[in-house]
């Protein structure tokens, strides 16, 4: 197993920004040696670029708009997003982050890792544009695929159909399958941030992956959704423990992003998120004990949420409980600093197997997995009780229901899982199924009613700066394979 060149602390301090105001160090671009920065530094570059994007923008826009976090009436850093009103600026940042700060240094693994025969690099590389890839159309829709990635051979690459890039990103997850050797010498080591060059663990996590692109075309296009999943049949996904995830800590520039984001020098730890009545009613409504896990408790330890977008009719200096430090996002406990960011957790494997099982493309016992999903997902956050929580009346799973009865007890707990550390996946959950099937509509809205955010905004550089960009699209259009 190879080490990283530099220690890992001050890798990180050089790669990751304390801020979402400021990007991350773009290292392919370093002026004084850009061309020869090897490929065990450019995979930790890459993967901290996509979990800073994941851990602050997507975390906050995925935590508002799934309605686990609503913004304090106290404070008005975020009303823009529960008025479902953001300004096609605020995207061009998290577009960077992704397309340009990961993607581009993912492709330099790919090319570099390929002709020094560093292949786990180039495995571990194309799964991550793969998931970024992903990533970037689910929030946005139609985006730069099959011409992306070029540099200055093409700075101006056409659009691709979303329906087009998912069949891209199949075939992508398996160039990298085909790629990856447990036993190869060569594998990385602590310069992997993810998996520290465990190959098994990259091959349950790219079985997931596509298990994942095939389920988000179920309602879409279920034959071609089927064959996808069929192809990943009795292979083995995300194993318990196996969460994907980077580690951060307390350290100055190896924090949590969203903690970095909100504790930092331009919010100077304001409370901005606060806890959405949505879940917290849904999480009392059946006792569940994650509450505690998500949600720090006001002063007397009880727990106060508001409606979400709520801020203009609430009592400004009134308690109210906050994302718990487990989520990166109280600003004023210092322990959200270590909070990690999640890409794929064990408890997500479950859920979508289960799905899968429910829909008749994968054999087993959908019931058996669903409670597995709730158990690993009170593991994860230390919790006891799970075993009484999935007995009860309006949680147990639907043996006897329909598919759509089953699909929508999985993704409601998908949703109940994913509070605080998936935000942008259960948001992208809810586009495509409807459930949980009683998110309500911000009282702060001003695009109209009954509509609800459906897809991003293309950044505003990127509508002036490449001619082949789509028109703009409304914050309520829906991306091709959202049906709900």
């Amino acid at each position: 197993m190879k080490k990283i060149l530099l220690p890992i602390t001050f890798l990180l301090s050089i790669i990751i920004l304390q801020t979402g105001c400021k990007k991350f160090l773009d290292i392919n671009q370093d002026p004084n040696n850009a061309a020869d920065v090897p490929v065990p530094l450019l995979l930790p570059s890459a993967e901290s670029g996509l979990t800073f994007a994941l851990g602050n923008t997507l975390a906050i826009d995925g935590g508002v708009w799934s309605q686990y976090w609503t913004q304090n009436p106290s404070s008005s850093q975020y009303r823009n997003l529960d008025q479902y009103s953001p300004d096609p600026g605020a995207f061009g940042n998290v577009w960077q982050n992704i397309t340009s700060d990961a993607m581009e240094d993912l492709q330099q693994v790919i090319i570099k890792g390929r002709a020094t025969k560093q292949l786990q690099y180039v495995a571990i590389a194309t799964l991550l544009k793969a998931y970024a890839f992903q990533l970037t159309t689910d929030c946005w829709g139609d985006i730069p695929f099959s011409e992306a990635l070029q540099g200055e051979a093409n700075i101006t690459p056409k659009y691709d159909k979303q329906t087009d890039i998912y069949d891209g990103l199949a075939k992508m997850v398996d160039t990298a399958i085909a790629l990856i050797n447990p036993n190869d010498p060569n594998a990385p080591g602590s310069d992997d941030l993810i998996y520290q060059g465990d190959m098994n663990k990259w091959l349950h996590f790219a079985n997931t992956l596509k298990l994942k692109i095939g389920l988000r075309l179920a309602l879409k296009d279920p034959a071609r959704a089927a064959a996808i999943v069929g192809t990943v049949a009795e292979k083995t996904f995300i194993q318990p423990g196996e969460t994907a995830l980077q580690n951060f800590n307390a350290t100055g520039g190896q924090q949590n992003p969203l903690y970095g984001a909100i504790a930092g020098a331009v919010l100077n730890k304001t409370q901005n998120l606060v806890a959405s009545a949505t879940t917290v009613d849904f999480f009392n409504k059946y006792s569940d004990p994650r509450l505690a896990a998500f949600y720090a408790p006001i002063a007397n330890g009880t727990f106060v949420a508001i409606p979400q977008g709520s801020f203009n009719t609430g009592t400004p200096g009134a308690p109210i409980s906050v994302p718990s430090a487990a989520t990166g996002g109280n600003a004023n406990d210092t322990k959200s600093a270590s909070a990690p960011v999640k890409l794929m957790t064990d408890y997500e494997a479950d859920f979508l197997q289960a799905e899968a099982i429910a829909r008749g493309w994968l054999s087993g016992d959908a019931g058996a997995m669903y409670n597995e999903g709730i158990y690993r997902s009170f593991e994860a956050y230390g919790v006891a009780g799970d075993t009484g929580y999935a007995a009860q009346t309006g949680i147990a799973f639907p043996v006897a229901g329909t598919i759509n009865e089953k699909v929508g007890a999985i993704i409601t707990q998908k949703w109940a899982a994913m509070c605080g550390n998936q935000g942008i996946e259960a948001w992208t959950e809810w586009r495509r199924t409807g459930f949980p099937s009683f998110f309500i509509v911000s009282q702060a809205s001003i695009i109209g009613p009954g509509r609800f955010p459906e897809v991003f905004l293309y950044p505003i550089s990127e509508l002036t700066r490449n001619p082949k960009a789509p028109p703009q699209h409304n914050i309520y259009d829906k991306v091709w394979w959202a049906t709900f």
